[in-house]
Parts: C-alpha cells; structure tokens; sequence
C-alpha cells in the first residue's frame, strides 16, 4: 500500500480532474483551461518528452517568460520522475549556457527569443524545444527544423487545442497510477557561473511550502490567484501558484509586470490573492487606475520580502486592503515567516511568526549555540519544506544545511516569537529579488584591460533594496578606464540587474591585518559615490569580444592598505534592471 499523503502534484491534479473536471483551472490571455483538460495537456506533454529521451532523474529547463508552461511542464516532469530546472530568461547566453553545463538537462525548453541567441551545446544528448505563440499549430515532431540560427527543435505552438493533441495519439505510455516522489525542481538563486547555488526541491518540500501558506492564509479552491512574480523563482512558482492549480483553483498568469493591466485583470477575474515585492504594490498604488478599480474581491495581498514600508501600508488600507507580508526563501519552498495585518503597526519592519509547518531559532554564528530572545544571531530555519542540498555543490551544502536546519545567512531577533531581520551575515547581493554573488562579478571586472582588482558590494537602495557597487583598482600604467566602456564589456556577459551602478577607482582596496579585504570599509566608500545615471550611453569595448572573455569563478582579491579614492563620473543609469522581469521579481532573496 502506498505512503500517504501523496506529494506528487500530479496525484493533485489527476484527482481535482476526476472531482471537478469541467471547473476553470488556468487563464493566460484570453484563453483558459478546465481542470480537466490543463490535466490531458500535461499527460500529453509527458508522453512528449518521453518520446524524445526523457525518463526519470533527468533534468528540464524552462528559459520563458510567465506562461502556463511552467505549471503544464512541472507536472508533465512529475509524471516521470524528471526535473524541472526553471530559468530567468533575462540571463545572457553566456549565464545560460554556464548553467546547461552545470546541469546537463537532456531538454532545453525555450522561447524563440532565447532560441534566436543560439542553441546550446552539451557533452550528452541534449534536444530543443521551442514555444511560439505565433506559429500555426501543426504535428509535433522531434527534430523539427524551425530555422532559428540552425537550431534544431521540435515546436510548440502556444495553442491549447495543440497541446492536448501535438503528442503521439497513441495510447499514453505512462503508469496513471504511479506518482514519483523524490527530487521535482531545481531553483538557482545566486550565481549562475563557477559553482551555482542550486535548490534542489523535492515533491515533499513543494507540498509542505504550500500546505504552509494554505494552513496559515486560509485560501481554498474558491480563490483566485493572479501571478505576476516570476515563475522562475520559487515564490511565483510555489507560493499558492502550484497549490492552486493542481487542487483545482483558478490561476490566472500575466506574461509581464502591467501595472495597468494587473489593476484590470483583478476587476475582470474577481481577484483574491496576489502576491508581489512591495516595489510592484507601490507601482499599483501610485497608478491611477489603483483609486477606480472594483479591487473588493481582494483579500489576500501578499507582500513578499523582509517588511512592508509605512506609506505602503497607507496606501493599500485607503482602498481597504489588508497587506500580509509574507517571507521566504528557495531554500525553505518560499515559506519562512508570514505577518498578519493586525500586527504591522505593532512590530513595524518584522517578517512575522514562523508559518504553522516552520521551526525557527536565533544562532551565534560563531558556535551555533542558541541566542535568548532580543539578541541578535542568524536565523535558522527547519521543517519539511526545507531542502537538504544545492546541486552538486557540497561545500555550499554543508556550510548552509548543518545538522539538518537551513542557515539562511540573514542577521535577526526574536520578541514575542516574533522575527525580525537587522541585517545579512552572507555577501550575496539582492536586488529587486535577483540573487547576484559579488564574485561572479568581480571575475569579469577584472579581465577589462587595466585592472588589477575589483572589489562587488551590495549598497543600499530606496527602490530594489540593494544594488551593486564596485571598487577597482588600475594598474599604474594604464589609463583610467571609461565607466561606460568598463559597463558595456560586463553587459556582454552578464544580466543586467548584475551591472554595478556605483563604481569608484582607488589607489589600493582597504584590507585588514591578514590581507583579507575588508568589505565593510569598501562598503563604506562606495556609499558616498552617487548612483549611475544611465547605461544607454555605453560606449565601445575596445575591440574586446565576448568570447574573449572568461566566465568562472576566482578568489576574493587581496590588498595591503587602504588608499585614496576617486569617484567617476555619474551620468549613467542601470538599464534592464530586475523589474524589467515581471514588474519586479519575487522575494528579496529568490
């Protein structure tokens, strides 16, 4: 007899088919899928990939845009036993190309934009798939020449009838009634080059993320869901997106972040749940359309990150809205901490309460010891949503998952069981919900002829929370080089959000007694430089291609003593910054 519960959301999804099965389950644009036939269409997209070479323990990767693809193939990789490897398309193909190395996926699943950049190589069998909306629907054939840049792909036209219907319409080669548990979805969260930090969710984690948010929010299957968080990222994934779809709820997803056009979908859909970073709810209260908008069936706004801002708060409650603010990590599912309303004004700046499936403890990070309320130590993190590793990254591993709690790197109290987070104990950058390792940048900065060391640092900042800055340093015989020239060579290889937007030359970089750089007085120094104004204005690289430059991962550069710095010139500002994704991205750290 099988264990129960049954993780699997295919299970879910099969079941809510058989109970509801003419019942609206999905909506994207103007068309929209009962439960019974987003369930067929998985199946069929099941049988595809396991007619092209998918089978149990392989890997898929998404590079889209919101789309339903992202449910539609998590569920079809659950029929087999594969993983589902979801990926920003907002990376460059240098990034992605690092990450198809790191992850070896026998499926690349993109869209014709990513496709347009070049195929990928591997050092296994690797098959493309593209999904265009605009071609008309036709049979599925593996190995189908589509014509981007030579690629060799088998296409998905972004028609419903045609996902039912592309696959072989032989009978379906798959047990209905075995529902793989084990490993579900890969989340890379911070750096895509060198050695990657790789979420590794199982079908257990997935469940228990959302059995947190269900038994703490209290939704159900009569909810609304509108999704414009990145699907890439676990909290647009998992959250309630997943829960709801596979139980049978009504899911409606947005390809981009429209403040305008979100205000109306939750009129026309009768909205009841959202979830966003408060810079997209400050972008749909200060839109016009915020004040005459039918908003009443909203109930539940999510508000990811470590704390909703006061005028924030004014804002949402004069259209009588109630912001729950809501934290987590990949590594936790997307579940942490939740803050009812009630209690914002009370513990302004605290992330909440743990959610009901969620043990939570202050540490010193020295020994691990447990702090006594009021002090302030690292939090960590325990329960069945937790992941137990990063892929194939084992030091990470056992630095982060220590005796089976998650170290989540962030600096907190406690007060009344309540949490609330002062700082970060880790260096990884997080901007507008995109992870960014200072490392991977520093690796580029300094190939740029001339410099001699780079020093990345997060700073903080009023819209994404942090941003990236740098100190470098020049060797004596070369020129001072152009801001933007230095950008537009690390625009070649890097995402946007990644570009620093302060940057300052000094003579030497600020160390400590032992030659270890001292970041907090690197800090300090790029704090007075003003921000970048404008990337547009990037000029040349000098005649430097971007194969020319090597995308890995170094050690922290070294320095003897502090010296004089030099701010440069501050008529650049950051393009393609992390909103560009869907408005902004999901938690601060996802």
């Amino acid at each position: 007899m099988r264990k129960l519960p049954i993780f699997n959301a295919a299970f879910t999804l099969d079941r809510a088919a058989f109970d509801h099965p003419d019942r609206v389950s999905l909506t994207y644009g103007q068309q929209s899928w009962t439960v019974a036939q987003a369930a067929t269409a998985t199946r069929r997209l099941a049988q595809l990939l396991a007619q092209v070479g998918v089978s149990a323990g392989d890997r898929v990767m998404l590079v889209s845009h919101n789309s339903p693809y992202h449910l539609f193939f998590h569920i079809a990789c659950a029929r087999l036993g594969a993983v589902l490897v979801p990926v920003s398309f907002r990376l460059t193909q240098f990034e992605l190309q690092a990450l198809v190395d790191f992850c070896s996926p026998r499926t690349v699943i993109c869209e014709p934009e990513v496709a347009a950049r070049g195929s990928f190589t591997s050092t296994g069998t690797l098959m493309h798939f593209v999904i265009d909306d605009d071609v008309q629907a036709g049979p599925l054939t593996p190995g189908l020449a589509v014509g981007y840049l030579g690629l060799t792909a088998a296409l998905i036209a972004f028609d419903g009838e045609f996902i039912a219907d592309g696959a072989d319409d032989g009978p379906l080669e798959l047990n209905q009634h075995d529902y793989p548990e084990g490993l579900a979805d890969i989340f890379f969260v911070a750096g895509t080059v060198g050695q990657p930090r790789g979420t590794e969710l199982t079908h257990e984690n997935l469940w228990w993320g959302s059995r947190n948010f269900r038994d703490a929010l209290g939704y159900n299957n009569d909810d609304v869901a509108l999704v414009a968080a990145p699907l890439s990222h676990v909290s647009g994934f998992n959250c309630v997106t997943l829960d709801l779809f596979a139980s049978g709820g009504h899911v409606v997803i947005t390809r981009d972040f429209d403040p305008a056009a979100i205000l109306q979908m939750i009129e026309a859909h009768r909205v009841t749940v959202f979830f966003g970073m408060s810079t997209m709810y400050l972008a749909l209260s200060g839109h016009p359309d915020f004040a005459t908008r039918d908003l009443s069936s909203w109930r539940l706004p999510l508000v990811g990150g470590t704390h909703v801002p006061p005028p924030l708060l004014g804002r949402l409650a004069s259209r009588h809205l109630r912001p729950l603010p809501v934290w987590g990590l990949p590594e936790t599912a997307a579940a942490i901490a939740y803050l009812p309303f009630e209690h914002c004004a009370e513990y302004p700046g605290a992330v909440g309460r743990p959610f009901p499936h969620v043990a939570m403890r202050i540490v010193d990070p020295r020994t691990g010891e447990d702090l006594p309320e009021g002090q302030v130590g690292v939090v960590d993190v325990q329960g069945p949503a937790v992941a137990a590793r990063y892929w194939h990254n084992d030091a990470d591993s056992r630095a982060t998952f220590p005796n089976g709690w998650f170290r989540t790197g962030d600096l907190g109290q406690m007060s009344d069981g309540v949490v609330t987070i002062t700082g970060r104990y880790s260096e990884v950058i997080f901007s507008g919900g995109e992870s960014v390792l200072p490392a991977e940048v520093e690796d580029v900065l300094i190939q740029y002829p001339g410099i001699t060391e780079a020093v990345v640092c997060g700073v903080p900042d009023a819209i994404w929370g942090e941003s990236v800055a740098a100190a470098i340093t020049v060797d004596s015989g070369s020129p001072r080089p152009e801001v933007s020239d230095l950008l537009a060579f690390a625009d070649q290889v890097l995402a946007g959000y990644k570009l620093p937007r302060r940057v300052i030359v000094v003579d030497t970089i600020p160390a400590g007694e032992e030659g270890v750089v001292d970041r907090a007085a690197v800090r300090a120094m790029l704090l007075d430089v003003p921000p970048l104004q404008s990337l547009e204005q990037a000029g040349s690289t000098a005649g430097i291609a971007a194969a020319d430059i090597a995308v890995t991962a170094s050690p922290e550069p070294f320095a003897a003593t502090p010296g004089e710095e030099v701010s440069l010139n501050d008529d650049l500002t950051l393009r393609d910054s992390p909103a560009h994704e869907s408005g902004t991205t999901s938690m601060e750290r996802q």
